[in-house]
């Protein structure tokens, strides 16, 4: 009788020795780590290819270089701003030449964006293992930021093209990582959308070309890649 009871109290005093382990020792580390800065700004760099129209006079690639600006709104949505300079070029097309034989030459076709945007990120004001995925859409101008070449005075003025100002859509998705609390890099894929107008000499009857419109809405891609400082 005298050793069983000996033996529960060594099995309570066993239970108690365990329930007062250290808690730190079952400690699982998140992954998930809270972002305390809401605002962050910073440059890019990428490369931009969009298709350049049914008779190939439109902005077909270049370089982008831009500065962007973020703030987190709530939960998983952010705002940002974004102004980019795409260092591309065009094809100088003569409608009056046979089929075949159009395209003149190649000139600059340096082309400035302005656009707000709306992010959402799949882990809101977290990052996971230090990464946040995220979609995002905006929409803005396009502007011609390219005076018109010489190559282009050899046309008639009624051939020849002219970018002027366009509606500038986007719809696009990424990763930003957390280097530290303060730097992030942000790689992103872009898809874009902006409209060209169709020169009037395009549209005599006497050039031949059916159905021409008034002008293209044309679709783009671009990659990009931007470093940010967050406060």
């Amino acid at each position: 009788m005298r050793t069983s009871l000996y033996a529960r109290v060594a099995a309570l005093f066993a239970c108690g020795a365990l329930l007062t382990a250290p808690v730190a020792g079952q400690t699982i580390p998140s992954p998930y780590r809270y972002l305390e800065e809401r605002q962050e700004v910073g440059v890019l760099v990428g490369y931009m290819n969009i298709a350049n129209g049914r008779f190939n006079y439109g902005p077909k690639d270049g370089t982008l270089l831009g500065v962007r600006y973020g703030i987190e709104l709530s939960g998983p949505l952010s705002f940002e701003g974004v102004v980019q300079y795409l260092d591309g070029t065009r094809w100088v097309v003569d409608p009056g030449r046979p089929e075949g034989d159009r395209r003149i030459g190649e000139v600059a076709a340096d082309v400035t964006t302005v656009e707000a945007r709306l992010k959402f990120t799949a882990t809101g004001r977290r990052s996971w293992h230090h990464i946040s995925p995220f979609i995002g859409f905006g929409g803005g101008m396009a502007l011609d930021a390219s005076p018109e070449s010489d190559l282009d005075r050899t046309l008639l003025a009624d051939d020849r093209f002219d970018f002027g100002t366009s509606f500038f859509g986007t719809f696009s998705g990424g990763v930003r990582w957390f280097a530290t609390d303060r730097f992030t890099v942000r790689s992103e894929g872009v898809l874009s959308l902006w409209k060209i107008d169709t020169p009037p000499g395009y549209a005599d009857p006497d050039r031949g070309f059916p159905e021409v419109s008034g002008g293209e809405w044309l679709l783009g891609s671009a990659v990009t890649l931007a470093v940010l400082w967050r406060w």
